[in-house]
């Protein structure tokens, strides 16, 4: 056992002190921040603070009552003008953004016309001109359904067969990309650290002094292990730094600021996450093992790599039923597994007897394949500068210890 550990510390910090594993952990958030420092600049340059103007033909409203709206000092101004000429004029000074015609027949006649010169309103003067308008259409109503009204609705869907809670504010259907590009960056690292782990230690000659002191299995859980550590050390900064990124930025975007982070769909995706990152690592030491040249090894691990990522190839038969026969199928395939349940996972509900089957499987097929790496690096290694045929990496693996 302390073998073991020695190898998945030694293996971890390596693979951390990489350069390239350096430069690409810094590179997401570096990038990440600056899409956050982009949204932030082009939303505090598009707004205006210009107050927005109205001409008032219908006669209910009154300029007034904005003030009993919830934060007046942070909302759009609201000015009142006798007539169009007047308003005109005055956006013609530039004293307002835009102003609105209330027809004469309001509400029966909902035809209103927005007057502006380059720029229409953005999401922030809309919202407030809008907040407007329904506190003077509720004026007639007692305050505190005045209130409920002017606060909108809050739809939260629940989902009996999954107990799931769907609000209006989550952001479960972003989440699937996000993860698709992580769980693809992780896979690529993946694939390149086994491969390259494999092919130096066969080319310098160190793994038959290595072998001498821990058995087969020993060392390549170790090494998964390690790269396992790395790889959710990788993953934990880019949490983190989205988890500041969007504190930051829901200060300065509307749309941001009432949305709610699924905790739930994080758990999940982490506890597939693990098996699925152990099976393909062990499918790379396979195939380093059986092979003599580390080119030859990328072209087969790139392959592989497309059958992880293969449910984006289905991404519209996904969106278009994600109960349907080919995502089920997807989800119960452990190389699909991951991608196929987050992304259903973000579209509606999973049943829980394909959520637990297609996890077990998953964690099966990683622990099987764990042990079939290590058979076939145990052979690889006695048939030193030989190719593995895959005849004979079938045999080793059906071979008894």
């Amino acid at each position: 056992m302390r073998n073991y550990w020695l190898v998945a510390r030694h293996e971890y910090r390596r693979t951390v002190l990489r350069r390239a594993f350096v430069l690409l952990t810094l590179a997401i958030p570096i990038a990440f921040a600056a899409l956050i420092t982009l949204a932030v600049v082009v939303e505090l340059a598009s707004e205006n603070r210009l107050p927005v103007g109205y001409v008032d033909h219908a006669g209910f409203l009154e300029e007034s009552r904005q003030h009993t709206l919830s934060d007046p000092e942070d909302r759009i101004e609201v000015r009142a003008f006798a007539d169009e000429e007047a308003a005109r004029a005055a956006l013609e000074r530039e004293e307002i953004q835009a102003f609105f015609v209330i027809p004469a027949g309001y509400p029966t006649s909902l035809e209103t016309q927005l007057y502006y010169w380059t720029d229409p309103l953005n999401n922030s003067a809309w919202g407030d001109f809008d907040d407007f308008m329904r506190v003077n259409l509720l004026a007639s109503y007692p305050e505190a359904v005045q209130a409920r009204l002017l606060e909108g609705s809050d739809i939260t869907v629940y989902d009996i067969a999954s107990r799931r809670t769907f609000g209006a504010n989550d952001i479960t259907l972003i989440l699937p990309f996000i993860g698709t590009i992580f769980f693809f960056i992780a896979t690529m690292s993946a694939s390149g650290y086994m491969l390259q782990v494999v092919a130096d230690e066969k080319e310098n000659r160190t793994m038959e002094l290595m072998l001498t002191s821990i058995t087969p299995g020993q060392l390549i859980l170790g090494k998964g292990m390690g790269l396992l550590a790395a790889a959710l050390t990788q993953l934990a900064i880019y949490l983190a730094t989205a988890l500041i990124g969007l504190a930051i930025a829901r200060q300065y975007v509307p749309s941001l600021q009432h949305a709610t982070m699924p905790w739930g769909y994080v758990g999940l995706m982490f506890l597939y996450f693990l098996p699925s990152y152990v099976l393909i690592s062990a499918i790379m030491v396979a195939i380093g093992s059986a092979v003599t040249e580390l080119q030859q090894a990328q072209q087969v691990a790139g392959l592989l790599n497309l059958v992880f990522m293969s449910p984006l190839f289905f991404l519209i038969f996904i969106f278009m039923n994600p109960a349907g026969l080919l995502p089920t199928l997807l989800s119960l395939f452990p190389p699909t597994a991951f991608l196929t349940i987050s992304l259903r996972w973000g579209l509606g509900t999973v049943p829980l007897w394909q959520l637990l089957l297609s996890w077990l499987l998953l964690v099966a097929s990683a622990g099987f394949m764990m042990w079939a790496a290590a058979r076939i690096f145990r052979v690889g290694m006695l048939r030193y500068g030989q190719p593995l045929s895959l005849t004979a990496a079938m045999q080793a693996v059906r071979r008894q210890s």
